[in-house]
C-alpha cells in the first residue's frame, strides 16, 4: 500500500448532495431532463436505455418535471467509479483506476487514528421544513420501479439506528412503501440492520427507533454501503470525517433519539417494529433477477423533515450498468481487509461488477503445491465470500486479476476440472443468491426471510507443480518473445512507422 501514500492528503470540497450536483453540472456530467415524465416506469426505462448506450460512462440524470410532483427526481448521481473519486477528491478523477481506488479507501478505513468523531448542529438545513400532522409517504416521488415490484420503492436511503454499545449505524436497505405510514424494511441478520435488531431484542425492545435520510453527504454515502467493521461508535460518521478532515455534521431527530446528516434533502422519522411483520416484495434487484418475496418488519413513520425545494434522490437496478450495482462495489471491502492476513501467499482480491458480487478472484504468490487450493478455502470461509459468494477462483501474480481475458486464460489453460475445481454442499447464503435452490424457513430466533441455500465452488487456476496431488507434469513455461529485446523494440516504436 505504500504506493498509495502520495494520495493521504487528498481533500474532498463536497460537503453536500447539493454541491455534488452542482459540481457534476459544472463538470458536464450532469443532464437536467424538462421533458415531463410520467413516473417510476418511464425513468427507470430511460435510465435502462441510458445504460445501454453509455454502460458506466453516463452522466447523473435530473428529472425536473415529474408529473404530479413539484420535487425533481435525481439519477445515477454514483453510476460511475470516476464519480467516487471526485467526491474523495482525485485531481485525476476521470481516469481513476479501480485497484488505485480501492487501494486508498482500504488505507484510509485502516487509519483509524485519522478519524474524526462528527458534531451535532443546531441549525440543520433538513429540518427547514418539518411535518409532524399526518405524515405521508405519498407526498414524495416514490415509484415502483419495474412492472412486478411488490410496491414503490425507496432505494437509495441512508437508514440510521443506533445501539447503546456500538453508537449509530448508517446503511443502504430497500423500503417498500405499503401506504402513507408504513413500509417494510429488509432486515438481514449478516447486515448491520439486522445486527442491531438482534441486540434489541435481546435487551427485550421490539420496536427500534430510526431514522431514513434521503440525499445526504456523498462521503458519507460511500461509507454506508462499505460494509464498515463496528469499530467504536459511530463508525461510518467518524470514518467521513476522517477523510474531510473535519467533523461531520448531524441533526438531532425531532421524534426519535437519532442523530442524521444535518445536509440531508429529507428525513423520515419512526420506529422498526420487530413485531409487526409483512410480506416485502418482490422487486427487481441489481442481481438482474426479481428477489422473491420476504418476510420483513415494518418501519412506521412518525415525522418528516425536509430541505426548502427538496431533491429526491433514487437508483435504479438490475442493468449490469446500473448505479445501484456501482453501488456495490465497495461492499467487499471488509472480505479484502481479511484474507490479506488469512489467505497464505495474498498478493491482491477484486470482486468483478459483471459478476454481481457472486465471483470473487484472489492472486497469490505460490510456492509449494496446494497453496492455490488452501486459498479457495481460506477466502471462500471468510466473511463477505461466506455470506454471499457461490465462486472463488485463485490466480498467479501473472495474471491480472482486473483483465476477464487474462483470467480466462489462466481458467483454459491451468485447469484440470477434476483436480482442481472444489464444490463445497449447501450452505447458508443471502436470500438473494438467485442460484440458490431453497430459502431457510423462518425461524423464531429470527422471524424474517434471511438465507437461502446454495454451494459454492472454488478453482485452483494457478499454475502447478509435478508434485501437485494426482499430476504427473508440470504446467508449461509460458510462450514469450526475448524479454530485453522487446524492451527495446518498445524505445524504437516510431522507428518502424506501424502507427
Amino acid at each position: 500500500m505504500a504506493e498509495f501514500a502520495k494520495e493521504g492528503n487528498l481533500k474532498p470540497d463536497i460537503d453536500d448532495m447539493r454541491g455534488f450536483i452542482r459540481r457534476l453540472e459544472s463538470e458536464g456530467d450532469l443532464v437536467r431532463i424538462k421533458k415531463e415524465v410520467a413516473g417510476g416506469d418511464e425513468i427507470a426505462c430511460v435510465m435502462w436505455e441510458l445504460e445501454e448506450r453509455k454502460g458506466n460512462n453516463g452522466p447523473a440524470v435530473l428529472f425536473e418535471n415529474i408529473k404530479g410532483y413539484d420535487i425533481p427526481v435525481v439519477k445515477n448521481l454514483y453510476g460511475s467509479l470516476r464519480r467516487w473519486a471526485l467526491i474523495l477528491g482525485f485531481p485525476d478523477w476521470r481516469n481513476i483506476q479501480i485497484r488505485r481506488l480501492k487501494e486508498y479507501l482500504l488505507q484510509k478505513v485502516e487509519a483509524e487514528k485519522d478519524w474524526m468523531a462528527p458534531e451535532l448542529t443546531q441549525k440543520a438545513p433538513c429540518q427547514e421544513v418539518i411535518i409532524r400532522d399526518n405524515p405521508d409517504f405519498s407526498k414524495f416521488p416514490i415509484f415502483r420501479w419495474h412492472p412486478t415490484d411488490g410496491g414503490p420503492y425507496i432505494t437509495l436511503p441512508g437508514v440510521v439506528m443506533k445501539d447503546p454499545e456500538w453508537g449509530q449505524n448508517i446503511g443502504m436497505y430497500r423500503i417498500m412503501i405499503m401506504d402513507g405510514q408504513t413500509a417494510p424494511i429488509v432486515i438481514n441478520s449478516t447486515q448491520d440492520s439486522g445486527i442491531y435488531c438482534a441486540r434489541a431484542r435481546k435487551r427485550g425492545v421490539s420496536k427500534v427507533e430510526c431514522a431514513i435520510a434521503i440525499g445526504f453527504d456523498p462521503l458519507l454515502f460511500l461509507a454506508s454501503v462499505m460494509k464498515m467493521p463496528v469499530v467504536g461508535r459511530d463508525a461510518e460518521f467518524r470514518f467521513v470525517g476522517g477523510l474531510m478532515k473535519r467533523p461531520l455534521p448531524l441533526a438531532k431527530c425531532l421524534t426519535v433519539d437519532i442523530d442524521v446528516p444535518a445536509s440531508s434533502e429529507i428525513v423520515f422519522e419512526g420506529f422498526i417494529d420487530l413485531d409487526d411483520v409483512r410480506d416485502e416484495g418482490p422487486y427487481g434487484e441489481y442481481t438482474g433477477y426479481y428477489g422473491e418475496k420476504m418476510v420483513q418488519p415494518t418501519f412506521h413513520l412518525k415525522c418528516i423533515t425536509h430541505r426548502k425545494n427538496p431533491y429526491y434522490i433514487s437508483c435504479t437496478s438490475a442493468h449490469v450498468a446500473s448505479e445501484c450495482l456501482i453501488l456495490h462495489y465497495p461492499q467487499p471491502f471488509g472480505w479484502y481487509r481479511r484474507i490479506r492476513t488469512e489467505v497464505v501467499g495474498f498478493r491482491d482480491a477484486y470482486v468483478p461488477l459483471q459478476g454481481r458480487n457472486y465471483i470473487g478472484i484472489v492472486q497469490i504468490s505460490k510456492r509449494y503445491p496446494g497453496w492455490g487450493k488452501q486459498a479457495v478455502m481460506s477466502a471462500l470461509g471468510s466473511g463477505f465470500a461466506a455470506a454471499i459468494m457461490n465462486w472463488v477462483i485463485v490466480v498467479d501474480e501473472d495474471i491480472d486479476i482486473y483483465n476477464w481475458d487474462q483470467v480466462l486464460f489462466a481458467l483454459a489453460t491451468r485447469v484440470d476440472p477434476e483436480l482442481d475445481i472444489i464444490t463445497f454442499p449447501p450452505m447458508a447464503v443471502n436470500a438473494l443468491n438467485p442460484s440458490a435452490r431453497a430459502r431457510v424457513p423462518v425461524s423464531a430466533d429470527f422471524p424474517y426471510t434471511n438465507f437461502a441455500y446454495c454451494s459454492k465452488v472454488g478453482i485452483d487456476a494457478t499454475k502447478k507443480f509435478s508434485n501437485e496431488p494426482g499430476r504427473q507434469r508440470p504446467t508449461p513455461p509460458l510462450s514469450l518473445p526475448d524479454l530485453k529485446v522487446l524492451e527495446q523494440v518498445k524505445k524504437q516504436w516510431k522507428e518502424y512507422q506501424i502507427d
